[in-house]
């Protein structure tokens, strides 16, 4: 791991007219039912697909060959500064009354709840010596169960540092006094994730979102984001209303959602791109039996977060630890596919389009709504 000055880069919020595209979802499918493709006919175009010009459906191997379930920097070069979130609170500022200020002995950090709490233990602790270097404070690793304590440990000041997921992170805000300052990227600027709707290849039925009608669609669980809220969402968007046009069923996560389609359990499933990807990477699914209908354009993914009233010193040794050196050569890099680098964001302008998905969804920022 070494020490370098990157270019501080700003996730920028998008215009009125790139908004809209956005909320929108998106990239859909063009074909119709004369023109569809099956998934042997897609599998042997694989090589024609063109980022830059996606058109669907397609499939999910050739998505992946192409590194579409990322985003990029030129995505984020393409968006303007939101000067406050369109919805909920803004980032509290930091106290101008010392009194209101806290300077704890240890740093507690955590970071997103898994089925092991302190999985990420190891894997973390290159960038916790680093805080601990740049803030002169002891760092301790804090396992968390679940968004809704990781919540209240950092509203109730005993977590300080913390990584959110993308759903999370606007109750982060609202409710703990968080403070999102970065995003992972990799080498090549790759950042965040996708929502995808996948089928099976040789599904000649499913080829676009108004295909969905009367199907069984699998989501993964109500508190995630592109699992359920930003489907509800961005599909209702192009005029399918998840619930109505199609029976909701959750599977409880992105890779259950991803087997049941390629067993025939579900007939569909809007997934996480960069959930999927793993999946198919660790061999238990194969991607050339999955197509993908539809996309939207990437979602910011973990953000990371300290308490907005930790000392002006101690909040700037956070951001040092993150945005000042590389983690390439780490375990950090290995775990998080090649993310070896932090870019700092605005959260009213990274989280717009996740802002926008939470308001149409009437998502209200109680711990309660945070599924355990």
């Amino acid at each position: 791991m070494t020490k370098k000055q990157f270019s501080r880069r700003s996730l920028l919020a998008s215009t009125s007219a790139a908004v809209t595209y956005g909320l929108a979802g998106c990239i859909q499918g063009e074909g119709d039912s004369e023109e569809t493709t099956t998934g042997t006919q897609m599998g042997a175009g694989a090589s024609d697909f063109d980022p830059a010009n996606p058109e669907f459906p397609q499939p999910m191997r050739a998505l992946i060959q192409s590194g579409f379930e990322t985003g990029t920097l030129e995505d984020l070069e393409n968006m303007e500064t939101r000067d406050e979130p369109r919805y909920g609170d803004p980032v509290q500022q930091t106290p101008s009354n010392d009194d209101d200020l806290i300077d704890p002995d240890k740093l507690a950090f955590a970071m997103t709840p898994t089925e092991d709490p302190a999985a990420y233990r190891d894997t973390m602790q290159p960038l916790m010596d680093n805080i601990a270097k740049e803030t002169g404070k002891e760092v301790e690793y804090f396992p968390l169960q679940s968004y809704a304590s990781m919540i209240e440990a950092m509203r109730s000041e005993r977590l300080h540092v913390g990584g959110f997921s993308t759903g999370p992170t606007p109750f982060a805000v609202n409710l703990a006094g968080a403070v999102p300052f970065s995003i992972q990227v990799s080498d090549d600027g790759a950042f965040g994730y996708r929502l995808w709707l996948a089928t099976q290849a040789d599904n000649d039925e499913i080829n676009g979102l108004d295909d969905l009608s009367g199907k069984r669609v699998a989501h993964s669980e109500p508190s995630s984001n592109s699992g359920n809220q930003a489907p509800r969402a961005l599909f209702e968007n192009e005029g399918v209303t998840p619930g109505e046009d199609y029976e909701v069923s959750y599977s409880g996560g992105h890779e259950q959602s991803i087997l049941g389609v390629a067993n025939g359990d579900y007939d569909a499933a809007p997934v996480c791109s960069t959930c999927v990807t793993r999946v198919a990477n660790s061999g238990n699914v194969d991607p050339t039996n999955i197509k993908v209908v539809w996309a939207s354009n990437p979602f910011p993914t973990t953000s990371f977060n300290y308490r907005y009233n930790l000392t002006p010193e101690i909040q700037d040794g956070i951001r040092k630890a993150f945005i000042d050196y590389d983690y390439s050569d780490t375990k950090i890099a290995e775990t998080f596919e090649g993310r070896g680098k932090w870019t700092e964001i605005d959260y009213a302008t990274a989280y717009d389009i996740i802002l926008q998905i939470q308001e149409k969804n009437g998502v209200e920022y109680q711990t309660g709504n945070l599924e355990e």
